[in-house]
């Protein structure tokens, strides 16, 4: 455990949580934020005396008091599953507060009983409150306001608002396709034979789903489109969720992929998949939050929900197309239905489509499941104006 002995920062903005930050450090002001460390091997003192001497004692109890002592105005997260944030107003009634999305959230977690919706619920501080959920889009923010007290905006992810699109000719003289990696890149006993580890992947409440099952649809899909790649000459890419450091995620594609030709590239940066994608005339998702958010950049994304069909039941609505919002289980551009012809048939029609007619198609993505809002200039709206009123108050 590491002790910080100086007093936190008094900053006008504390980014709670420094993990998954790319979308909110670069459009604050240099000077006006600091990043509270939301781990319990870094811990301040001042802090740490702060709680004690009011005889309070637990994560929570830290956090207020850490943020009482920076004198903030405004505290943002883009751990948007953390159950403790949506305690702190409680405490903090005049600081502003701001949750920004940055996954689809259903009942899953890795471990039982974990999942967002869950873990606010049984919380002894309630009702779960924050000022603002930034989220994804317009069935996301009713998702959010059913559990939780907030004002809801719709930004889309604020991950790849920043990443410029880098668009290419469509009519390449090999079409690409690029298909989305779900895999943790973990070497899970049940589908390594060596593998050392969980062969559980996760909880869907109290339903445990092995390893093997769950990424049973990721090497099912990719068999086909592999199949599908080959018979029409096309190059297809898999866009890994891992970097190189992760090497079973190759192995598993490898394997998963058969004799047929592919080109598995690891991840390499934050901006990495979303470059290689933009450079694809097609991409192929299962349930990946990346596959709405190319979408929303322009992409042309078919969607196949072999996870909600394998695993079944209702518990597993999490993983079809366009959750939270209730669609059919087949459109356009989504399908549950697993075969090579079929999945040909919809590559190539999207690939035909008109480009007035992809959008015309997709509006309701762009709106309900992922707006783009390029720079996120709509979240620092929300901040500044947040600001402004917490100047207003404090005077």
């Amino acid at each position: 455990m590491k002790l910080i002995w100086r007093r936190p920062p008094r900053t006008k903005i504390v980014v709670f949580d420094r993990y998954a930050t790319q979308g909110i450090v670069p459009i604050l002001d240099a000077g006006t934020f600091s990043v509270f460390e939301n781990r319990r091997n870094e811990l301040h003192v001042a802090a740490l005396l702060h709680m004690v001497s009011r005889l309070q004692f637990s994560w929570r109890d830290y956090c207020v008091s850490y943020l009482r002592l920076s004198r903030t105005l405004i505290v943002v997260t883009g751990i948007d599953s953390n159950a403790t944030f949506y305690s702190l107003k409680h405490a903090l009634p005049n600081v502003r507060f701001i949750a920004v999305q940055n996954g689809i959230r259903g009942n899953g977690s890795p471990s039982r009983d974990n999942d967002l919706w869950t873990m606010i619920a049984v919380s002894p501080h309630q009702p779960p409150t924050v000022d603002v959920v930034a989220t994804f889009g317009r069935a996301h923010s009713r998702q959010y306001a059913e559990h939780i007290r907030c004002r809801t905006i719709e930004i889309g992810s604020s991950r790849s608002n920043l990443i410029p699109v880098e668009t290419s000719p469509r009519r390449q003289a090999r079409k690409r396709v690029g298909f989305i990696s779900n895999f943790s890149g973990q070497p899970h006993a049940g589908i390594f034979p060596s593998g050392t580890a969980s062969p559980i992947a996760m909880y869907l409440g109290d339903r445990e789903i092995s390893a093997r099952d769950y990424f049973a649809a990721d090497a099912r899909v990719v068999a086909l489109i592999a199949d599908v790649c080959n018979s029409l000459e096309w190059e297809l890419r898999i866009l890994g969720r891992r970097t190189p450091d992760f090497p079973h995620e190759r192995q598993f594609f490898a394997q998963a992929c058969g004799g047929f030709p592919h080109d598995f590239i690891p991840k390499t940066s934050e901006e990495s998949s979303y470059q290689q994608l933009d450079a694809c005339d097609l991409i192929v998702a299962i349930d990946s939050t990346l596959g709405y958010e190319m979408i929303a950049r322009g992409s042309r994304v078919l969607f196949v929900a072999a996870r909600a069909l394998l695993l079944g039941g209702d518990d597993s609505n999490q993983f079809s197309f366009g959750f939270p919002a209730d669609l059919p289980d087949e459109g356009p551009f989504w399908t549950r239905t697993l075969g090579t012809s079929h999945l040909a048939d919809l590559l190539q029609s999207l690939d035909n489509m008109s480009d007035e007619r992809w959008r015309s198609l997709t509006q309701f993505v762009r709106s309900d499941l992922m707006v783009f809002n390029s720079k996120n200039s709509a979240l620092r709206a929300l901040i500044d104006e947040l600001l402004s009123e917490g100047s207003t108050t404090n005077n």
